[in-house]
């Protein structure tokens, strides 16, 4: 099983649920994506696309020989649901299943639509972090020195409903990786690269994927949007929305995510007649 981390996490937004998982059979591998944590955080686009990130994932799982060639469950919480989409995409054969777990798809008409210039958007500030990223020059200037305002401002927010999951030690953590030019700059290489992201997850719209899907989202964040946006691109979806549940679910709730991955790795086990 891959479990993927989203945008100012790493790989520990898990740290309570691998253990869980490793406990119940499975082996587990947590990257921290490109731009992410201890990987290499190269400044520019290139790299940062969807498909890139996948491909260096998939790199790594032939390296290590993880899985030993068998076909693969990924959960994947927020941006790093982007690159294991498009893995089941490209490489349907590698992927028994994948849990999408708040986050958006990549989709011209959708993100025009959370962007727009109405007063519902404008509310919550209409998701600024995604354009701020374009703007050459600025995150530097504004956020290298503030990292722990930038982080904690996501981390208080109204998507997040149990702010005790983000404790000093938490953000200490997100910290000795986020802080400095490079980390702030590698962090938001995904968005920089965005619209290359777009132009591959598009044409699955019309050539939907068959891989299996789990798509969850928080009450609080994302909600049922998470199943609506994902049954534009994938033939077999099964949507689920937790009460009581902000944006970040694998910290918020992990005990709830580690259900939802045990029932959906037995389900589609027993359809597929995967092991672990």
């Amino acid at each position: 099983m891959i479990l993927w981390h989203g945008f100012l996490a790493t790989a520990y937004a898990w740290r309570e649920i691998a253990p869980a998982l490793a406990r119940a059979g499975f082996a587990v591998l947590i990257p921290d994506m490109r731009g992410y944590g201890d990987s290499d955080k190269p400044p520019g686009n290139d790299g940062y696309d969807a498909r890139s990130l996948a491909e260096e994932c998939r790199a790594l799982v032939a390296t290590i020989g993880f899985g030993n060639g068998k076909p693969l469950i990924h959960a994947a919480h927020d941006m790093g649901a982007l690159p294991a989409l498009i893995w089941s995409a490209d490489h349907p054969q590698e992927i028994a299943g994948l849990l999408y777990i708040e986050a958006p798809v990549m989709l011209g008409p959708v993100l025009r639509q959370v962007f727009s210039y109405t007063p519902q958007a404008m509310a919550q500030g209409s998701m600024w972090w995604w354009i701020l990223p374009l703007a050459p020059g600025v995150p530097e200037r504004l956020i290298v020195g503030n990292e722990r305002a930038f982080l904690t401002w996501f981390y208080e927010g109204n998507d997040v409903v149990n702010h005790a999951a983000f404790s000093g030690e938490v953000i200490d953590e997100y910290l000795r990786s986020f802080a400095g030019q490079e980390g702030v700059l590698g962090s938001m290489g995904i968005y920089r690269a965005a619209f290359v992201s777009i132009d591959q997850t598009e044409p699955l719209m019309t050539a939907k994927i068959s891989v299996p899907v789990l798509a969850l989202g928080g009450e609080k964040g994302l909600g049922g949007k998470v199943g609506e946006m994902v049954a534009m691109v994938a033939e077999d979806v099964v949507a689920r929305t937790l009460a009581g549940c902000g944006h970040f679910m694998t910290e918020e709730r992990p005990e709830f995510v580690v259900e939802q991955i045990l029932d959906f790795s037995a389900r589609v086990a027993a359809r597929s007649g995967l092991g672990r």
